[in-house]
């Protein structure tokens, strides 16, 4: 979702290029991002011949309103009706999820890797083939479960 749909340039500038989880929440719980240029146009046409839309974000499930309030103001697909157990079309980062075997107990932190590549194996299980898979970082690319990846330039951060 962030700087793949949702920009978040004006967090960045507001932060001082420095992430703060508290001030970013209240950025992305206020619905404040733009999108990224072409991309709700990108996932309407893709609506429109068929395909489902999938959101995979590593923001946390105390961010859903404020992520899916945004998503469907600038445009972008988002439902509400259940998809094979979930929610909606937007997954969020939540490692409780029972397709998920990731397990944050102790020191462990779940990598963004981790998190995204099961949740699509997840909703390639419900009977979806993947056909495309876009990102912002290499990290919301990798560990499989797509035909296809498409990078998209961010020059702002790297995460690994």
């Amino acid at each position: 979702v962030d700087d793949t749909t949702l920009n978040t340039y004006s967090y960045e500038i507001y932060s001082n290029f420095a992430y703060n989880p508290t001030s970013n929440a209240a950025f992305v719980n206020g619905a404040a991002f733009p999108a990224v240029f072409g991309m709700p146009q990108l996932a309407q046409k893709a609506q429109a011949k068929g395909y489902t839309v999938f959101f995979l974000t590593g923001r946390p499930e105390s961010q859903r309103a404020g992520t899916e309030k945004n998503l469907t103001d600038v445009g972008f697909p988002v439902t509400t009706t259940p998809v094979g157990g979930n929610v909606d079309n937007v997954f969020l980062k939540d490692v409780a999820h029972s397709w998920t075997t990731c397990d944050e107990t102790g020191d462990k932190v779940c990598s963004t890797i981790e998190v995204k590549s099961e949740t699509r194996k997840y909703i390639e299980s419900l009977g979806y083939d993947i056909k495309g898979n876009f990102g912002d970082q290499f990290s919301d690319l990798s560990g499989g479960y797509a035909d296809k990846t498409f990078k998209l330039p961010n020059p702002m951060y790297y995460l690994p």
